[in-house]
């Protein structure tokens, strides 16, 4: 199987309540998309997309995974107030079905992510 990234610039999100937001996130998620976002998600942001995700759980749609990666500067007093409100300045956010998503981890400088689906003959023999 294809695994398709789909890269967001933050100007495509900016402009969204939460909400619509998480609808659009999860829209792509669902069809089996990994999503890359420009931004950094704000921790209101992610637990929304949580709440969001664990309303549409089933079969079909087990969930997904993502890690942010946020600026830690905080230089100005602009940027300290964003982050104040929970807004984000820089970073990068990545989400993605946790059926294809095997592995995530991430340190303060990058974002690992290994994916595919399992190939049902190469699942080893209990």
């Amino acid at each position: 199987m294809d695994i398709q990234i789909e890269f967001i610039r933050a100007d495509v999100l900016a402009g969204m309540t939460v909400e619509q937001k998480m609808d659009f996130i999860l829209d792509h998620v669902k069809d089996d998309k990994i999503v890359v976002i420009e931004e950094g998600m704000s921790p209101i942001e992610e637990s929304a997309l949580i709440q969001a995700t664990m309303t549409q759980v089933s079969k079909k749609f087990p969930g997904i995974e993502v890690s942010t990666l946020r600026e830690k500067s905080a230089q100005g007093i602009r940027e300290r107030l964003i982050r104040l409100l929970g807004g984000s300045t820089g970073g990068l956010t990545v989400i993605g079905p946790s059926r294809i998503v095997k592995q995530i981890s991430k340190d303060p400088r990058r974002i690992t992510m290994l994916a595919g689906e399992e190939d049902e003959k190469k699942t080893p023999k209990k």
